[in-house]
């Protein structure tokens, strides 16, 4: 199961263990299960208070948000999606999560607590609400299913791919850490119960290159990005690398 079907109201009962990659990487199978209602409520934890330490931080590193996609339903985690516009060095729109690291992913045994906690960031040349709503499910999907996204994982966009937008042939997602300074100083400065708060970028990938980084590891990916000298805005209108 990928984003896509999670976008259509398809929830999984969990993710299986597939192997691994040629690459070493640990594979995930979530299979598709009946619609399931979302997770109503409220956490037990101050919400308001975490949100207003994480706006603090977040206006020192990326900038005054103009505007927040709020959820207007009582979903747990409670996820909103911050937009700060272009300023000054910063020429393109930042989209970030916030309230996803709330609650701890599900994060294996052998993985450090430390990695439990994570906000999603999404750089763009343009304002599309479908940005801010693809960042709001993608947020939800780990809590949902049990499961946890990190630097190095790729979600593809269904089983087979499809684009994860309209006219693109970019169909699955990597997560990696921002390249950007001082986005990528938030586990720094922004903790949850002791735990660092990572920010988790979200860039749109197609199939062939995901297949690259199963087969030789995410190092063979960004030694590729570099290559083509990967834009970090993100414009939709991209080819493949391969």
């Amino acid at each position: 199961m990928g984003i896509r079907d999670f976008l259509r109201g398809v929830r999984g009962r969990g993710p299986k263990e597939a192997g691994r990659s040629p690459g070493g990487s640990r594979l995930l199978r979530y299979s598709g299960g009946e619609f399931e209602k979302p997770k109503f409520g409220f956490t037990e934890e101050p919400a308001d208070e975490l949100a207003e330490a994480r706006e603090k931080v977040y206006d020192e590193i990326f900038g005054k948000c103009d505007s927040v996609y709020h959820e207007l339903l009582p979903v747990v985690p409670h996820v909103d999606v911050y937009r700060i516009p272009p300023v000054g060095k910063r020429e393109f729109f930042t989209f970030v999560t916030g309230g996803m690291s709330d609650l701890p992913m599900n994060t294996p045994k052998n993985v450090d607590k430390d990695y439990r906690r994570i906000e999603l960031v999404f750089y763009a040349s343009e304002d599309k609400r479908e940005y801010m709503e693809v960042l709001r499910r993608l947020a939800h999907f780990p809590h949902d299913n049990g499961t946890w996204i990190h630097w190095g994982h790729t979600m593809p966009n269904g089983t087979p791919p499809e684009p994860i937008f309209e006219g693109s042939v970019l169909d699955t997602f990597f997560f990696m850490p921002s390249i950007l300074r001082p986005d990528s100083e938030l586990g720094s400065r922004l903790s949850h119960h002791g735990e660092a708060v990572h920010l988790v970028w979200c860039v749109p990938i197609t199939t062939a290159e995901c297949n690259l980084k199963l087969e030789r590891g995410s190092d063979a990916l960004y030694e590729l990005f570099e290559e083509r000298k990967h834009p970090f805005v993100f414009s939709g209108k991209r080819q493949s690398y391969l």
